[in-house]
């Protein structure tokens, strides 16, 4: 029986060899996991409304009661634990982290008298080993294992990166020198992690966070895949942005459209994202006009945008080592999960929505329509969904976490973080 201590032969020798020339890491600490309050950024959202306010604020009062009613009956979200397990000695004297990370995602449904339970097949993980590899090399500290093994093992370029993985101890290496996963990423010179810039410690340990979050991506959209298989139709509200940019849509295309049925990229992304809705918890994206936003009230939504670009990628901070635009246009709008026990509002409980133009049953070849006010019953129906997800009380008063997550979300949550190993473990993996 596979366990998570059967190493593939050729990460043995490699972990060795790596062992041989580091040294041991003393700290445990996961940074990733630290709580965040959510805040604006200078990173702005020029998008123009499709809707309107009748007054002009840009607020608008959700229906309480709609000719449909959604519910979700899934919920979506992944969780990374990412460490160092040693350093490594540059020849031109830097001291270089190498990390260990393990990424987990799944989904929590619930069932018709409202319990919540685990699918087993909606719960996976990987192990990621992460360090600046090519730089090594250049700076002349050449890791001989890793030139045997190109190929026998998974690297983050490869597109099964976007599948399921095919064993319980499934090992990616993750080469932080470069940019971003683009399997022609060594012609760019953007970014790269190579002389002096090794001695940045922050900037490679960021690299190493930004690669296992966008792994973890990668794998959500797995998962979310697989729960289209078994459940076409039904609701599932995600944890973080509906991120499926297009350069990554036709890879992923490549290896999960058969899950779907999807005869191309573009059916394989409308019924990947159709009825799914991502919640967006801490804010990077600034709106246009914050001063409005702030001020929605429990009632209340801000007018809907189109999004054409992510920028709140949950787990990155203000790095991105890989972005880009959407295929799909999105709609995004801002709302508030649970109000403070008194005014002035501010961030707190303040979610933003992201769903899919398939979600309201715009094609690819559909333009925006002009008159989006008959979609408002949706939009209403979709907020009032969300707000019925919070927690039944806020044990610790104004607290930002719990005004701003989902119930369930939180649930699972506690599930994936018990299921991923604990960080002393994590960090001493090379030596075992």
């Amino acid at each position: 029986m596979s366990s998570f201590l059967d190493l593939p032969e050729q990460l043995g020798e490699l972990f060795k060899e790596i062992q041989r020339y580091s040294l041991p890491s003393r700290s445990s600490v996961s940074e990733e996991e630290q709580y965040i309050p959510p805040y604006f950024s200078e990173l702005g959202d020029e998008s123009e409304p499709v809707e309107i306010s009748e007054d002009g604020s840009g607020i608008v009062n959700v229906e309480t009661k709609g000719q449909k009613e959604i519910k979700f009956e899934a919920f979506l979200d992944g969780v990374q634990r990412t460490v160092i397990g040693c350093w490594i000695h540059s020849p031109n004297w830097a001291l270089v982290p190498i990390h260990i990370a393990q990424i987990c995602v799944g989904v929590i449904l619930r069932d018709k008298n409202g319990a919540l339970y685990i699918d087993p097949e909606l719960l996976v993980g990987r192990f990621l080993l992460v360090g600046p590899f090519e730089g090594l090399r250049r700076a002349g500290f050449k890791i001989e294992t890793l030139d045997k093994i190109y190929g026998e093992v998974i690297y983050d370029t490869d597109d099964r990166t976007f599948d399921l993985p095919s064993k319980i101890n499934e090992w990616i290496v993750c080469d932080t020198t470069f940019r971003g996963t683009d399997v022609d990423r060594e012609k760019s010179w953007k970014g790269l992690l190579i002389g002096d810039e090794l001695f940045n410690e922050s900037l490679v340990r960021m690299k190493a966070l930004g690669r296992a979050a966008m792994l973890r991506q990668r794998l959500e959209i797995a998962v979310l895949a697989r729960f289209r298989k078994k459940y076409p139709k039904k609701w599932i509200l995600v944890d973080g942005p509906l991120y499926l940019i297009d350069k990554w849509r036709k890879r992923a295309f490549r290896v999960l459209g058969k899950e779907i049925k999807a005869e191309n990229e573009y059916v394989f992304e409308d019924k990947l994202l159709r009825n799914a809705v991502g919640i967006i918890k801490t804010h990077r994206l600034r709106p246009k006009n914050p001063d409005q936003v702030i001020k929605i009230k429990p009632t209340q939504r801000s007018v809907v945008k189109p999004l054409h670009k992510e920028i709140d990628i949950k787990g990155q901070g203000n790095f991105h080592d890989e972005d880009g635009s959407y295929a799909g246009i999105h709609f995004t709008w801002y709302t508030r999960l649970r109000a403070p026990l008194s005014p002035p509002y501010g961030l707190m409980g303040l979610i933003r929505l992201d769903i899919h133009r398939s979600t309201l049953g715009l094609d690819s070849n559909d333009l925006i329509p002009m008159d989006f006010i008959r979609y408002k019953s949706i939009i209403d129906a979709i907020t009032r969904a969300v707000w019925r997800e919070r927690w039944p009380a806020i044990p610790r008063g104004n607290d930002y976490r719990s005004a701003s997550e989902p119930y369930p979300i939180y649930q699972l949550e506690r599930i994936l973080k018990a299921t991923i190993l604990p960080r002393r473990y994590l960090a001493g993996f090379l030596s075992l």
